[in-house]
């Protein structure tokens, strides 16, 4: 069988684990097996391991270690954001403010709070990726508010929200509410800073940037009051009770030590080949349309080719060693929502951001990393452009 050359380019969803930080869970399965709440030497072997982990995550994110919380992920920590401070503030449920684009974490977990304790829930619309902040003035404004939760970058089309912003007006305007904010694929990326987006709570993960899957992390502020989602022997100081993986802790750890180091320059790196991938979509496929704006996250690439249905080109491209995903606004069933609207019961983040159903139903998501390559980029664009010319159709 002839081996055919690979390009990865589905790094959104997740990436290949770094040979450092296999190396690094190794020695610590070998060395720091035990179990970190044991008192003797072997469990106290594994917690060292455990705080020195903590201690290089909190680093990154610029919070203490004590307010950041290992979970299996960014979604048990988006749950545990919105439930946990939900359920802590029950007795006075005020309204959730939330995004027409969030993951669908988030987006359930607000509608299961709303449907299971009746909880009020106001969505700010986010047309071309535009947050509408005079909408999220006049939510503030009119009613309390017990709880914001919106994300950093969105993670199918790119678009970088103002975090910043959206918390200074939480301040100004309703002091008691609670800000979360989901930095999954900003985290090891674009260096979040929950302080400097005024934010009680972000959730991010490991496997977005080399490291394992199956372990993320809450930072909950010092102070904040959250009720468990897990009930056991109470690790995570009782905000997560079971287990710690430490092996998977350090491996999240290595990675986290990993991005900081070459930062700059994976940035650098990344914005050449967003640019890249911009000038060849123009050059082979001129009728391509490209969703991420200029100054969307440049990890993440949306791109629509009217007339090819996305089951067709994904199916095509990995048949040919090309791996991209398309986006969740895909399937058949759907009903359109028009730009604006919000369906409480079917989010589809792509037409709750301007873009129409049969645009999304040809719309491919392209994500990078430090280990893409310009020629992965090249492969994709002209793999892409033969599925198109042999698959396309136009009406």
């Amino acid at each position: 069988m002839s081996h055919i050359a690979e390009s990865y380019l589905d790094n959104a969803a997740t990436t290949p684990t770094r040979s450092e930080v296999i190396e690094r869970m190794n020695e610590v399965m070998r060395d720091a097996w035990g179990n970190p709440s044991s008192v003797h030497a072997v469990g106290m072997r594994a917690k060292e391991v455990l705080e020195e982990s903590r201690a290089t995550i909190a680093g990154a994110l610029g919070v203490e270690p004590g307010e950041v919380y290992f979970t299996s992920g960014a979604t048990e920590s988006n749950n545990l954001a919105v439930r946990g401070v939900c359920s802590a503030r029950r007795d006075n449920p005020a309204k959730i403010i939330t995004s027409t684009l969030e993951h669908a974490s988030v987006t359930r977990s607000v509608r299961g709070m709303r449907r299971e304790m009746n909880w009020p829930v106001t969505y700010i619309d986010a047309i071309d990726g535009k947050l509408d902040l005079g909408q999220l003035r006049d939510a503030l404004t009119e009613s309390p508010t017990s709880l914001i939760t919106i994300m950093n970058v969105q993670n199918e089309v790119g678009y970088i929200f103002p975090s910043a912003e959206i918390g200074r007006m939480r301040d100004e305007l309703a002091p008691d509410a609670l800000y979360h904010v989901d930095a999954t694929q900003a985290f090891g990326k674009l260096s979040p800073k929950p302080r400097e987006w005024h934010a009680e709570l972000a959730s991010v993960a490991s496997h977005k940037i080399g490291g394992p899957r199956g372990i993320g992390a809450l930072y909950v502020r010092d102070g904040v009051k959250m009720h468990t989602n897990a009930f056991g022997g109470g690790q995570e100081r009782g905000l997560r009770s079971g287990t710690e993986p430490v092996f998977l802790a350090a491996g999240f750890a290595r990675a986290v030590e990993l991005a900081q180091a070459e930062h700059e320059e994976t940035l650098a790196h990344v914005r050449a080949l967003s640019a890249q991938i911009r000038a060849e979509l123009a050059r082979l496929v001129p009728d391509a349309i490209v969703n991420s704006p200029e100054d969307a996250s440049p990890f993440i690439v949306s791109v629509s080719v009217p007339g090819l249905r996305n089951a067709k080109s994904v199916a095509y491209l990995s048949d040919r060693g090309v791996y991209a995903s398309r986006a969740s606004a895909c399937e058949s069933n759907h009903e359109h929502v028009a730009a604006g609207t919000w369906r409480k019961k079917h989010p589809l983040s792509l037409q709750a951001a301007g873009i129409p159903l049969s645009q999304g139903n040809t719309t491919l998501r392209v994500s990078f990393s430090g280990a893409t390559t310009p020629d992965d980029v090249d492969r994709f664009v002209a793999t892409l452009a033969e599925c198109n010319a042999e698959l396309g159709s136009r009406k």
